[in-house]
C-alpha cells in the first residue's frame, strides 16, 4: 500500500484554558491527550460501522471521546455521532467511521500509560472558508474553538487533525487560495489556543478523483502540497481503500490511515 508522509520537527507551548463541563458517566482520567478533529466527510467518516472488527477498539477503556452533546462518553464509532448535537453548525446527517478512534487505538497501543481524548468538529462538505477565524459558536471554527476549551478541564490538547479540500475543488480560484486560507486558520487557532507552536496534522486529498462537479481538486491537492509551516505534518491519502465514489475511505480504509496518523502525533 502506497503511503508517504512529509514532516517538519516540532517545538512546544504550554496551553492554559479552562471551562465548566459535563462530567463523563464513569471514572475516567483528568490528563487526557486531547486531540481536535476538523475538516469534512473523510474526517466525519462514511465507513459502515457494521463492518468494524470484533474487539475493536483494542483500547477502550483509555479512549474518551468529547462529544456533540458536549459530555464525555468512552470513544465509540461513529465518533462523530449527531446524538443529543449542540451545534447545529456541523451536525451531519448520517456519520460513520473515520480515522480517528483507530488512530486513538493505536497510539494508546503504543503509550500504554496515556488516554486520548478526541474532539469531533468536522462538517460535511464544508469549504475552507467556513473554517476561517469567527468567534461566533454558530461557526465552524467558533464552535469547534469553544468545544476544545470546554474539553480542556480534562486534559491538555496536543495536535490538531485536519483533513479538507475536495470542496474547494469546484472552482479554480478558490482552489488556488486554499493554502493562503490555511495558514490564516492555524495561525489563528494557535492564537486562540493560546499555543503558537500546536502541532497539525493535515490529510493531502488523493491526487486524479474523476468528478466533473471537483475539476479542481488536484489545484488544492497542490497547495496543500506547498504550504509551508513550523509544526506541520502531512500525510499523503493514497493507496487506501476508497468506495465507489473514489473520495471516501471505507472503514477498512479508515482503519488502515488511523495508525499512520497515530505515528505522526508528538509523544505524550
Amino acid at each position: 500500500m502506497a503511503r508517504s508522509m512529509f514532516a517538519t520537527h516540532l517545538k512546544w507551548l504550554p496551553i492554559g484554558i479552562g471551562l465548566s463541563l459535563a462530567a463523563p458517566a464513569q471514572a475516567m482520567d483528568s490528563n487526557l491527550y486531547l486531540i481536535a478533529l476538523a475538516g469534512q466527510s473523510n474526517m466525519t467518516g462514511a465507513g459502515d460501522v457494521k463492518l468494524l472488527p470484533v474487539g475493536f477498539p483494542m483500547n477502550g477503556p483509555r479512549i474518551w471521546n468529547f462529544t456533540n452533546a458536549d459530555i464525555w462518553e468512552p470513544a465509540r464509532e461513529p465518533i462523530d455521532s449527531n446524538d443529543g448535537q449542540i451545534d447545529v453548525v456541523s451536525r451531519d446527517r448520517h456519520p460513520g467511521v473515520g480515522p480517528a478512534l483507530a488512530m486513538a487505538d493505536a497510539f494508546t497501543a503504543k503509550y500504554p500509560h496515556v488516554s486520548v481524548g478526541l474532539i469531533p468538529c468536522g462538517k460535511s462538505g464544508s469549504s475552507i472558508e467556513k473554517w476561517q477565524p469567527d468567534m461566533s459558536r454558530s461557526s465552524l471554527y467558533g464552535s469547534c474553538l469553544y468545544r476544545q476549551k470546554q474539553a480542556a478541564q480534562q486534559g491538555k490538547l496536543r495536535a490538531l487533525v485536519f483533513w479538507q479540500g475536495g470542496q474547494d475543488g469546484k472552482d479554480k480560484k478558490t482552489a488556488k487560495q486554499w493554502g493562503k486560507k490555511f495558514k490564516t486558520m492555524v495561525a489563528a487557532w494557535r492564537a486562540d489556543i493560546g499555543n503558537p507552536k500546536l502541532p497539525v496534522i493535515l490529510l493531502v486529498l488523493k491526487p486524479g478523483t474523476p468528478l466533473q462537479k471537483y475539476p479542481y481538486r488536484d489545484v488544492v491537492r497542490q497547495q496543500q502540497l506547498s504550504v509551508q509551516l513550523p509544526y506541520l505534518t502531512k500525510i499523503e491519502t493514497i493507496g487506501y481503500d476508497y468506495n465507489s465514489d473514489d473520495i471516501h475511505l471505507t472503514t477498512a480504509g479508515q482503519l488502515a490511515l488511523g495508525p499512520v496518523i497515530a505515528s505522526a502525533l508528538p509523544a505524550p
